[in-house]
């Protein structure tokens, strides 16, 4: 494993845990909730502005993108936390186990922005992008690799068999 496997496990672990007692003390899961939805909203959001942006204003896209992204999530969690001031949402005791997914989604995504912002100061050819294919936590936590596979199988489920009508 290399350093950048180390990272991105330490990432995940770490928000995971901080996401599962703030959802435990918060008295309900749905500040967990709000706070993922908000950094994966800001996730595809600076993506999606920071190749106009950066061009615009005439600054790396690594910078940009992480400005972004560090702005639209402390947006996020502002709204996440008066979204939960509002609802209260809770599954009572539930709130522990819904808080851990919430949580590890979070910080995926966090994960996965910083492995973004990593390689894109690299240039998209630095050491982290070509050895990605030697990284087994990277490479999941960047290509969304189960999680598309999973997906597959599902999609493929949801159609069943191919069927063909003239035949037989």
């Amino acid at each position: 494993m290399h350093w950048y496997d180390w990272m991105t496990l330490a990432i995940v672990v770490v928000l995971t845990i901080v996401q599962t007692v703030r959802g435990s003390r918060a008295g309900g899961m749905g500040l967990p909730l709000f706070e993922a939805l908000g950094v994966v909203v800001s996730a595809v959001g600076a993506t999606a502005f920071t190749h106009g942006l950066a061009s615009m204003i005439h600054v790396s896209e690594s910078v940009v993108l992480l400005v972004l992204f560090l702005v639209f999530s402390g947006v996020s969690f502002i709204i996440a936390r008066w979204l939960f001031t509002l609802t209260a949402l809770s599954f009572e005791s539930f709130d522990g186990l819904l808080s851990f997914f919430f949580g590890l989604v979070l910080a995926w995504t966090v994960a996965h922005m910083v492995l973004r912002i990593v390689i894109m100061s690299q240039g998209g050819n630095g050491e982290v992008a070509t050895q990605m294919v030697n990284s087994p936590v990277a490479r999941e936590v960047y290509q969304f690799r189960t999680w598309n596979a999973l997906m597959g199988l599902l999609f493929k489920a949801k159609l069943g068999p191919d069927f063909n009508p003239d035949v037989g």
